[in-house]
């Protein structure tokens, strides 16, 4: 990129839960590999898991480009009825959700003090940060908003606002379709992100995209093509697929301290058959009943085939749910892993054959780019819409079940056992429809990959970043000596 992005100075600036933070990350890091100044801000009790990957990154960023940079704005808990420390959606009880959506509010005082300190070209903000768009604004500088979905949740959120089909329908569970859909596909009241129970706040959301000067989304267009194209006739914004940001740009080497201590989930792998282990998990928010863990267990013994469950380990099941002797009859042919499970090793792993996915979006561009075939089984936010994409219009999954389907837990029905058992037995059972979604996936993972190398989409679309902020630089430097 030379001398021009050296002098380029852009503040990364994620939401802080661990699903938004991961791929802002992995975006500054390749602005950085191109020689481009980068902050990224966050906040203290967040500091821990920025700092690994930033320092990794740093490891093998090139010694002629600036190392990335990370500064700590205070985060304002005890003032909105927080715990000390309580600072990632994560770790937030849900009675205190509201408590810490408001202390977000409270970061715009901070962030602008450090703004006024780095006096940066660009501010780059995850999308939940609304208030950013006129903040940056206030300094003279462009926001662009990061988003951490795909291109048709997206599109569906602003025809839905535009459109609003579902004040039409009698009941939470009555489809309808999205006027003007580039697909015919169908949704629920029910299935709807909890942003659409918020009126104010999509209103900001959408003044905000509308205002700001682009939108980065972590997608490629060979991925979504109808919705990249669909997306841009939204505002006159620019636009960067940039994605799948987790494998582009420089990686470091094979080999070293990291291979010295394999994690215990890459071994277990190491013993099985190709394409024969499917791979369970549902996000770092996830919330299920004891009533529906039970179920699940059951369903994967039942399935007959080898599987991988990674259970979060911090409050997010209840205590008592494993069914008596459990982990014994499952003993070699399944393995329960408690905690955090490095989850990109796992799904590219020969032995890997299938994944029942939450669809959330870090993990579906993960799968897609290890050819992964799905099984759907949305939670909340925008996965009933992703699922949508997965199923209907990629053809690269199946729904876990059909029927009533609902983001709000009080609403969802517990699936049983039986349903899970049949769910995976079909993916992982080499049929037609199971072949053909293999092939597929495997087809998005090469395009994926051509994506994010030079010459590919998403590999321009950051040097077009670049290159149009730091025009914007150079005119707003034009505009100064003028004064």
């Amino acid at each position: 990129m030379g001398s021009l992005a050296e002098s380029l100075h852009l503040v990364f600036f994620p939401f802080l839960a661990r699903s938004h933070m991961i791929p802002m990350l992995e975006t500054a890091r390749l602005a950085a590999e191109r020689g481009v100044r980068v902050t990224l801000v966050t906040t203290p009790a967040n500091a821990h898991l920025v700092r690994p990957t930033l320092d990794r990154a740093n490891s093998y960023i090139s010694t002629s480009h600036p190392p990335m940079e990370l500064r700590l704005i205070p985060f304002p808990a005890a003032e909105n009825g927080l715990p000390d420390g309580c600072e990632n959606l994560t770790a937030v009880p849900i009675p205190l959700a509201a408590n810490f959506f408001a202390a977000v509010f409270g970061l715009r005082a901070p962030l602008d003090a450090l703004l006024r300190d780095l006096h940066p070209d660009a501010l780059i903000s995850d999308a939940l940060f609304p208030w950013t768009t006129a903040l940056a604004s206030e300094h003279g500088i462009p926001r662009l908003i990061f988003q951490v979905t795909g291109l048709l949740p997206l599109c569906a959120a602003n025809d839905l606002d535009l459109h609003r089909p579902y004040e039409a329908v009698s009941g939470r569970g009555e489809p309808f379709a999205i006027p003007g859909f580039p697909h015919p596909i169908k949704l629920t009241r029910a299935e709807l992100p909890e942003v659409f129970d918020f009126p104010y706040m999509l209103g900001l959301l959408r003044e905000a995209e509308l205002t700001s000067y682009g939108v980065v989304v972590n997608s490629f267009y060979d991925l979504e093509p109808n919705y990249a194209d669909h997306y841009r006739k939204v505002g006159p914004r620019e636009v960067y697929l940039v994605g799948p940001v987790a494998i582009a740009g420089a990686q470091p080497q094979e080999g070293g301290k990291e291979d010295a201590a394999r994690d215990p989930c890459l071994s277990w792998l190491d013993g099985k058959a190709d394409d024969s282990v499917v791979y369970v998990s549902f996000g770092t928010l996830c919330r299920f009943s004891d009533a529906q863990l039970r179920e699940l267990a059951l369903g994967l013994e039942a399935s007959g085939h080898p599987f991988l469950w990674a259970v979060r380990a911090d409050g997010g099941v209840g205590e008592g749910w494993m069914p008596e002797g459990y982990e014994g009859r499952v003993a070699g042919r399944g393995l329960v892993a408690r905690g955090w499970v490095p989850q990109r090793e796992i799904l590219a792993h020969r032995a890997l054959g299938g994944y029942v996915v939450h669809c959330g979006w870090n993990s579906v561009t993960e799968a897609v780019c290890s050819g992964v075939p799905l099984v759907t089984w949305p939670l909340h936010s925008e996965q009933f819409v992703i699922e949508k994409l997965l199923v209907d219009v990629l053809g690269v999954a199946r729904p876990m079940w059909e029927g009533f389907k609902s983001v709000l837990d009080g609403e969802k029905e517990v699936v049983k056992a039986e349903t899970v058992a049949s769910s995976v037995a079909l993916l992982m059972g080499g049929g037609p429809e199971a072949q053909a979604a293999r092939k597929r996936m495997k087809e998005l993972g090469e395009a994926a990959a051509r994506a994010v190398t030079e010459g590919g989409s998403s590999h321009g679309d950051v040097g077009r970043m670049i290159q149009g902020l730091t025009a914007c630089s150079v005119q707003r430097g034009k505009a100064v000596a003028k004064e």
